[in-house]
């Protein structure tokens, strides 16, 4: 990610309100997460697709995180030099 106008239009969006890069933004938000990294869209829609198939049919009330393991405490951390 940013995979698509839309998400890049967001990712600029909080750029400039703190005042760094669109990929200084993606660094510092790749850093807050286990995987150093941001899932994909295509990573976004194989789950989707999983959940709405009959594989799924024994989940029920599930919440499915795609967040990559996002440590909120480390969203403020600086990210390494882009």
């Amino acid at each position: 990610m940013p995979e698509t106008p839309l998400i890049e239009e967001v990712f600029d969006l909080h750029a400039e309100a703190d005042g760094i890069t669109r990929d200084q933004f993606r660094a510092k938000i790749e850093c807050s997460t286990h995987l150093q990294r941001l899932p994909t869209l295509s990573e976004l829609a194989e789950v989707a697709t999983f959940v709405a198939s009959d594989h799924a049919r024994s989940m029920t009330g599930t919440i499915v995180n795609l967040s990559g393991g996002t440590i909120a405490d480390r969203a403020h951390v600086n990210p390494p030099a882009v």
